[in-house]
């Protein structure tokens, strides 16, 4: 409260911040919020003057405001094609970081508030995304509401669950692992600590119930829940966890041309078939799926010119979102409550171990 005095003080003489905090509220309210961002990186590095022996060099991100008429409900196609054919991705950013211009600005907007959980991150590659996402402090990280992601086509071929070895499986799986989980880390017990390997933000998360819950002490079973990751697990009391959701997703699938045929081969419409999500997932699908109980996941897919589809594509599309969303009423499955990592929460929970 002092340090904002003072900073008042020393902007006396701007009418913009003389005027009313109610009114500058609004003000900031309309101008930082409600936008699509895209996020890129330059072959440019931070220079910094004093950097340590070995410590790696740090890349330079570039923030460009979407050009797109429709705003937060223009597609996810990347710049250059689509409804974001005016929009920029290389180049100096031209995004107002208002916050910066002084003080007294910087204390009235914070940027975990504004900047990354008011407006919509928008990337036209996965492996930029990851870099970033994952490079940012575990606050600004948790406080994105809204992702719009660029998915290659590569992604969607690929026919092995080994993810780990192709493409930018890796990446994928880490994006969907982290920002499915609807719960407040700190809630969880896995909040960063110092020198905490980076890979366990990317892991996936599940609970379930040891075999001892049930059998010797089930008056346990309603007051605690165990929860994996990776290759271990611990209590946490459920009446402690914070719900927080998991963010807005726009995905728009990149197809080659041939894909849009409507004679397409078979082999190649196969692979938009309306499959049972439950049991028999395509790789790529694993990690997406995860996004149970939420209908705030779109879909779409586009060439170098903007969106495109065709019926099969519209009824894969329609078939998961449906999925993903669970029932209109009655009961749903607890997100996360698979039993192992991906698990699909409908099958019998592990006996002693989590599978």
């Amino acid at each position: 409260m002092v340090a904002h005095r003072q900073a008042c003080e020393r902007q006396s003489d701007s009418r913009l911040l003389t005027l009313p905090r109610e009114i500058r509220d609004k003000i900031w309210e309309d101008v930082v919020t409600g936008n699509v961002i895209h996020v890129s990186t330059s072959s440019e590095i931070h220079h910094v003057k004093r950097r340590r022996p070995g410590r790696p060099k740090r890349p330079r991100w570039n923030y460009h405001s979407c050009m797109a008429s429709k705003g937060l409900e223009s597609s996810a196609c990347p710049p250059g094609s689509g409804d974001h054919i005016h929009c920029l991705s290389s180049g100096p950013s031209n995004y107002a970081i208002i916050h910066l211009v002084c003080k007294q600005i910087h204390i009235e907007l914070d940027s975990a508030d504004t900047f990354f959980s008011h407006n919509a991150l928008q990337f036209a590659d996965l492996h930029v995304a990851y870099k970033y996402l994952f490079g940012l402090r575990e606050d600004d990280r948790a406080a994105i509401t809204h992702l719009r992601l660029s998915i290659p086509y590569s992604l969607t071929t690929v026919r092995v669950e080994r993810y780990h070895h192709y493409g930018n499986f890796p990446e994928w799986h880490a994006i969907c692992n982290y920002f499915s989980n609807p719960w407040d880390r700190r809630t969880l017990n896995m909040y960063p600590q110092p020198g905490d390997k980076s890979r366990l933000l990317e892991e996936p998360i599940y609970f379930f119930y040891p075999n001892c819950y049930y059998h010797e002490n089930i008056d346990r079973m309603n007051k605690k829940w165990q929860v994996g990751r990776g290759n271990t697990s611990w209590d946490i009391d459920i009446a402690e966890l914070k719900y927080k959701g998991s963010p807005r997703l726009d995905l728009a699938v990149e197809l080659p041309e041939f894909e849009f045929r409507i004679d397409a081969e078979p082999y190649l419409d196969a692979t938009w078939d309306a499959v049972d999500f439950d049991n028999f997932p395509k790789p790529w699908l694993k990690a997406l799926l995860q996004f149970r109980n939420h209908d705030r996941v779109t879909l779409q897919f586009c060439d170098n010119k903007g969106l495109r589809t065709k019926p099969k594509l519209e009824a894969f599309a329609s078939s998961l979102k449906e999925y993903m969303s669970g029932p209109p009423i009655g009961p749903r499955i607890c997100a996360f409550f698979h039993g192992r990592p991906y698990g699909n929460g409908n099958g019998p929970y592990p006996t002693r171990y989590p599978r």
